[in-house]
């Protein structure tokens, strides 16, 4: 595939404080690209200059082999939803979805909005206001609206934060359904990374306004490439190694308790279902470790040792 999307040498700022400093991302066409970090990093930043609601102090913005860096949001051909979804809550659901398109007076409103409507699963709902229906069905409403423009780019501010367990993972698959359907390359930001993780083909990591890693879900949690990627990726013991710029990190799943060269004492204990969390107070630190619910049951208070195996860490350079 080749890019489509393509940012090049981008620098934002608000004021004189830079957000972003001389980013550089290339998107293919049909890609769902996840910007991923804590909050701070440029992730917004990023996808605001995208959409044209921030002007870039240095560097372009490419779609579709076009220039968009200077144009204005409705020039671009690119969507956002934003996190609140955005509804008017004295319009039905079908105006809701059409009010863009009878803004540019489309003379196919009433074939797109039908359309759109029936993508996301809402056509036999089109007559009810935003107030009659659920989180996830207006997040689907405000991602009909997005799509019936028929944009080359579709942005998602945090899609999924403001639903619960069970609808995230619902429209964790209505979005990729609707992406594989329409064929739209998609950029939604997120801080959550079992987010990132389910839906995006690419994960791009931000720190501090630069690009720490860029990879697929796969590559990215099981060989992160720096401390701050391991440590943000879940990887809650790591150890440097001595003389070297390098370090050896651990998921809490790969180190063992109940056995091996150190000594600890159990500081936390935490049920989560099929597993148990314990935090271990030691010499080199405070370890992480998750177990099986039905493996040995260890308390508050309780001396044990432990094993960090060296097969189950990974190597990581220090940031």
């Amino acid at each position: 595939m080749s890019d489509f999307l393509n940012i090049s040498d981008l620098t934002l700022a608000y004021g004189r404080t830079v957000a972003v400093e001389k980013m550089n991302l290339a998107i293919a066409k049909g890609e769902l690209v996840a910007l991923l970090g804590p909050s701070g990093c440029g992730k917004t930043t990023t996808m605001r200059a995208i959409a044209g609601l921030l002007t870039p102090v240095a560097g372009s913005i490419t779609i579709d082999g076009r220039d968009v860096t200077r144009l204005a949001p409705a020039k671009r051909e690119v969507g956002l939803m934003f996190q609140s979804y955005a509804l008017f809550p004295h319009l039905t659901l079908y105006d809701n979805v059409a009010f863009g398109l009878r803004l540019r007076r489309d003379p196919d409103l009433d074939a797109k909005v039908r359309a759109g409507l029936e993508t996301v699963g809402l056509a036999k709902f089109a007559t009810r206001m935003p107030a009659d229906l659920s989180g996830g069905q207006q997040q689907r409403v405000a991602l009909a609206r997005s799509l019936v423009m028929q944009p080359k780019v579709l942005l998602l501010d945090e899609p999924l934060s403001n639903l619960d367990a069970r609808l995230r993972l619902e429209m964790r698959v209505e979005l990729q359904r609707v992406q594989q359907e329409t064929g739209v390359t998609m950029v939604f930001v997120t801080h959550d990374q079992s987010e990132a993780m389910g839906l995006a083909d690419r994960i791009v990591l931000m720190r501090g306004g630069a690009i720490e890693q860029i990879a697929t879900p796969e590559e990215i949690y099981s060989a992160p490439r720096t401390t701050f990627a391991a440590d943000f990726l879940g990887f809650e013991t790591i150890l440097p190694i001595e003389g070297e710029n390098r370090s050896m990190a651990w998921r809490p799943s790969a180190v063992v308790l109940g056995e091996g060269p150190h000594e600890g004492t159990v500081r936390g204990v935490a049920f989560a279902g099929e597993r148990r969390e314990y935090v271990v107070e030691s010499a080199i630190g405070m370890v992480k470790v998750d177990m099986p619910a039905s493996d040995t049951v260890y308390r508050i208070g309780q001396p044990v040792r432990f094993d960090l195996p060296k097969d189950r860490a990974v190597i990581v350079e220090n940031s």
